[in-house]
């Protein structure tokens, strides 16, 4: 996605800029980008929910990167494809096959910390476990899962605006489908997995290859960037507000709200982009059919007239979800799955590292489209078994 660089101005600035759009042109035409921005909660949701705007552009990235998928398109098919998705997702995380997933992958990303003091967590937390939890979800045999994974960095890359070539993207997405072709074909992948429960489909003819192909693309995707974002900005949060981190360890419910106050203040996806269907108006500015609009999710997120003092971060407030997941028919199916995922992490995490902070200053977010921390050096345990002064103390 082309990146706007008054949209991605470090700290405060930023918040500002979003109130100040929010109030004076909550609709913006960008020449840059040749695109709308859309900065106000509302306006952000009518975008998402209102037939006259739709994903269907048949010459944006993420079509000429991953193919055909969920994700940019609308009408029969994807509501086919989304029923079926959603039978594959829905309550995992409660199933006991997939809760088991989650609990070994968490242990085991606690565990490989077990004789360190300082580490980068996000090269040994933020990116390796949802990486591991979405290719067993998936079913994608381990012998295949670094191929697979090293190409779909590279594919991400294009969705945040990098310069990377498109003819070197579309073959190694090519090889991602022809690796999943072979295991829908070969039925190697276990039962329970997302591939597992596809192949029977496949083979009696109720989804086409292509589709199941562009279904398991899409988990790869969504599974990865956005848990790790959600990893690593939440460790962030715990090093700018440090009070929290032994209520929230000793309470599960204290921590999915934190986890949530994360997603909602610093989103792992700032924005989307929706196009006009039909002639219509956005706040009282004329969008003609055609046109191109980019939501900027991270400011309705803190719209005043939803969250109250929506630039104070506080999991304790009340208010409704944010729209970080998106919101209407393209919202994420993958939102329980990825709350859940940080949730039972950060859980186990304090328990095994009470002391645990990033260090001073904690690292400010980067990318346009998906922004997280590009590092985050972190203290496990400090010298002498004490940590920060301001631990003792919610900020």
């Amino acid at each position: 996605m082309r990146r706007v660089d008054f949209l991605v101005a470090p700290g405060d600035g930023t918040a500002a800029v979003y109130r100040r759009y929010r109030a004076g042109e909550p609709v913006l035409w960008e020449p840059s980008v040749q695109m709308y921005c859309v900065f106000r909660f509302a306006d952000i949701r009518t975008c998402l929910t209102s037939p006259d705007f739709t994903v269907e552009y048949p010459f944006r990235v993420s079509r000429t990167v991953f193919g055909r998928t969920l994700l940019d398109v609308d009408g029969p098919w994807h509501v086919r494809g989304r029923r079926l998705l959603t039978g594959l997702l829905r309550g995992r995380i409660e199933n006991l096959p997939f809760a088991d997933i989650v609990d070994a992958e968490v242990d085991r990303a606690v565990d490989a910390l077990a004789d360190a003091h300082h580490v980068d967590f996000v090269e040994r937390v933020a990116r390796p476990l949802p990486t591991a939890v979405t290719a067993a979800f998936l079913g994608i045999a381990p012998e295949h899962r670094a191929r697979i994974f090293s190409h779909l960095d590279y594919l991400l890359d294009h969705l945040d605006g990098s310069s990377r070539e498109f003819a070197t993207a579309i073959e190694l997405r090519r090889e991602i489908e022809a690796v999943v072709r072979r295991m829908l074909h070969d039925g190697g992948a276990e039962p329970g997995t997302v591939i597992g429960r596809l192949t029977p489909a496949v083979r009696s003819g109720e989804v086409g290859v292509p589709d199941a192909i562009g279904l398991v693309l899409l988990v790869l995707a969504a599974g990865v960037e956005t848990s790790s974002g959600m990893l690593a900005n939440t460790m962030a949060a715990f090093g700018r507000f440090p009070g929290w981190a032994a209520p929230a360890a000793a309470d599960p419910e204290v921590m999915r709200r934190f986890v949530r106050e994360v997603l909602r203040f610093d989103p792992p996806q700032t924005e989307t982009v929706r196009f006009a269907r039909v002639d219509t108006r956005l706040a009282g500015v004329p969008i003609a059919a055609g046109s191109a609009l980019k939501l900027v999710l991270s400011s309705g997120n803190r719209d005043e007239t939803v969250f109250a003092d929506g630039d104070r971060f506080d999991p304790a407030r009340t208010e409704r979800a944010s729209l970080s997941f998106g919101h209407g028919p393209h919202s994420c199916l993958g939102l329980p799955l990825a709350t859940g995922l940080a949730t039972t992490f950060f859980t186990a995490f304090f328990r095994r590292f009470p002391r645990a902070r990033p260090d001073d200053p904690v690292p400010p977010a980067e990318g346009s489209t998906f922004r997280r921390p590009a590092t985050l050096p972190t203290t496990l345990e400090p010298p002498g078994g004490r940590g920060r002064a301001a631990e003792e103390t919610r900020s």
